[in-house]
């Protein structure tokens, strides 16, 4: 199968790229945005309000955008993907509801990376983000991602690039009003009893507090525990100039730092990542390392003591004393 032949081909260029090669961990990374975007887009175009909402995705739509990667051949210097659609034709040409979801996102990001242009069909802040978490990558050797649609007459392709990246970015981020960034370890967050908040601890400095929207949860959920980027609008105290809050436009999990603050990590098994319920005594436990006792004998001999240990007379010294202050004047 050639390059121009499979319904979506991905070509990827740059240092880190052999000729027909890609390190796992690329390769996962490219895959696991890609299907990202192509579930947040296809909520968008659904009709939905908010791609970011938590909760468990409609599996009719995982259906339609479930797609094969089929070959990985060498390029010059490249690595191309190909990809074929997971279900056979069941559609009418031109009416597959899951190549519908693939176009959209895939020519929509052409216009993304414009800053003169308006947000393209299928886009929100959701789908920019999936896109800009794939794009992490330019900063580890790849210079280059190419996007080829082949299910047309006319070939369509669209290229992912460094400085599209930093457009994604600033269409995230928003408005620059008293924009600040901050680095640090995201160990809390309250998700209901005080209104949507989160709490992130810098590696030099006090821990900041973080507030931000319904539709930035699931962001914050998937990065709770670990190293962060945080990019807001940050209220400060007048008199002092220090920072008391950021209002979150951004959240970016830097995974080169995830050894940094690493004391500040609960020990023990992991609290369940579910803060709609109480935790169980047994998971309480679990989660402080605390195991149940072997051997009861290693509470003998503890209570009540020595039998002539002195308690009662310091208890009797202690009382004449107070009787002795209680009669001065």
């Amino acid at each position: 199968m050639k390059e121009d032949e499979s319904l979506l081909s991905i070509r990827l260029e740059g240092e880190a790229i052999g000729e027909g090669r890609i390190g796992v961990s690329y390769l996962l990374r490219l895959l696991t945005q890609l299907n990202k975007v192509l579930l947040r887009s296809g909520q968008v175009l659904r009709g939905e309000a908010d791609s970011l909402r938590r909760g468990p995705k409609e599996k009719q739509l995982k259906d339609l955008i479930a797609f094969d990667l089929v070959r990985l051949a060498p390029g010059s210097p490249a690595v191309v993907l190909s990809f074929e659609h997971h279900q056979p034709a069941t559609y009418l040409p031109g009416m597959d509801p899951g190549i519908e979801v693939l176009e959209k996102a895939i020519t929509g990001l052409d216009q993304a990376q414009d800053p003169h242009q308006a947000l393209p069909t299928g886009f929100d802040v959701g789908v920019l983000m999936a896109w800009r978490d794939m794009g992490i990558l330019f900063y580890e050797g790849v210079d280059k991602i190419q996007f080829t649609l082949n299910h047309r007459a006319q070939r369509r392709p669209v290229a992912f690039t460094r400085s599209g990246y930093e457009c994604l970015q600033q269409r995230i981020q928003g408005p620059q009003v008293n924009i600040r960034t901050i680095e640090g370890r995201l160990l809390m967050a309250d998700f209901k009893e005080h209104g949507t908040r989160c709490r992130v601890h810098p590696s030099v400095g006090e821990p900041v507090f973080c507030l931000f929207d319904e539709e930035q949860k699931e962001e914050v959920l998937e990065n709770i525990l670990h190293y962060v980027k945080v990019v807001g609008e940050a209220k400060e105290d007048p008199l002092t100039s220090k920072v008391t809050s950021i209002k979150i436009h951004d959240i970016q999990r830097l995974e080169d730092k995830e050894d940094e603050r690493a004391d500040l990590l609960p020990q023990g098994a992991p609290l369940p990542m579910d803060f709609w319920r109480s935790l169980s005594l047994g998971e309480l436990a679990e989660s402080q390392g605390v195991n149940p006792m072997q051997d009861v004998k290693v509470l003998f001999g503890t209570w009540p003591g020595e039998e002539n240990d002195g308690f009662e007379g310091d208890i009797q010294a202690l009382r004449q004393m107070s009787l002795a202050g209680g009669g001065r004047s």
